[in-house]
Order: C-alpha cells, then structure tokens, then sequence
C-alpha cells in the first residue's frame, strides 16, 4: 500500500462518523465516497502548498496550510468545483461551513491545521497527542502561532492541553454540531 494510501485510509477512519461528517455527508456510503476523493485532492494540494506530516506508520495525518494573509484554501479551484460536483445535493453544506470557517478565521500569520485523524485504532493511546506536540514545537522554533477549529468537545480538550486557547465563541452549524476555533500563540 503506497504512503497516500495509507494516509487516505487513516483519514476516512478518523471521519467515519463523526458528527461533522455526518452533518455534511448523512448517508455513509455517499460520505465514504465523496471523502476519499476529497483527501486525495486535500493531500495532493497541501503536498504542493502546506505540509502533510504523517509518522512511518500513518496511523496519524495531519495537514497544515501556510496562512500569512487570511484563510487558507485546503483545495485549488478545479478540486473545489469537483468536491461540490461530489457532494450533489449536499454541496450547500459544504458552502456554509467553508463561509462561517473564512468568516471567523484569524488574519495574523499562522499555521492552519486544516485536518488531523488519527486511526480509531490507536485513538486515546497518545499517538495524536504525540504528533501533533513534534508540529507544535516546530511553528514555536519559528515564532509561528497555530489555528485549528476542533470538531468536538473531546477533542478541544486535548488541544487545550496543548497549549490552544479557544478563539471566540464555538462556530454553530446550521442544524448540526458546533466547532471550536482555537489559537495558539507561539512559545
């Protein structure tokens, strides 16, 4: 299996079924195939203008985006028109959430975690937590701050544990779950 193989896979574990995937995507057949083309598109884009840091086992991916003017885009034009072409009748959610994360996204410099999954496998085993700390120190050596929007209270506590402080109030999805912007100053 090739290394984005790998990391595709870890990544359509991690967002299965969480409440943000179902939100955008309800039916998991339709999620299962539209997110697969999605992170092969996301990998691809943030290879070419970010960072995909994966350990040697690729039981956890995380992309980051280089934001020095505003928000970040995880996807060029063409992949951006394919992901709402994928999503058909559900495109409009992917419409709103990309219009409320711009609205709300810093402005300073920074360091975007566009995605982190970690296999449920090893989820809770300290693996996440781990990889993302080494990310972590690497912006900080660089005097750069990060921002994430977590998709769950578990997993803003984590990121509270390392360091993110929450960035105003969490950002409610229209008839879905509420994620919590959070920043991290440098250390």
């Amino acid at each position: 299996m090739s290394t984005e193989d790998v990391r595709v896979r870890t990544l359509l574990r991690a967002f299965a079924d969480d409440a943000f995937a179902r939100w955008l995507l309800p039916d998991p057949e339709h999620r299962h195939h539209v997110y697969r083309e999605w992170f092969v598109m996301v990998l691809a884009q943030a290879g070419a203008a970010g960072r995909v840091i994966s350990g040697a086992d690729g039981l956890a991916v995380q992309v980051w985006l280089a934001a020095r003017t505003g928000p970040p885009s995880m996807l060029d034009d063409a992949d951006s028109q394919r992901l709402l072409d994928l999503a058909g009748d559900r495109a409009h959610r992917f419409r709103e959430f990309g219009a409320l994360s711009a609205e709300r996204h810093p402005r300073d410099p920074h360091e975007y975690l566009a995605l982190i999954g970690v296999d449920p496998a090893v989820q809770g085993t300290g693996v996440g937590s781990r990889e993302l700390s080494g990310a972590l120190r690497r912006w900080d050596a660089e005097g750069m701050p990060s921002y994430l929007e977590a998709s769950s209270a578990r997993s803003r506590n984590l990121y509270l544990r390392l360091g993110f402080q929450d960035h105003g109030d969490p950002t409610v999805l229209p008839g879905g779950p509420s994620l919590y912007p959070m920043w991290r100053p440098a250390s």
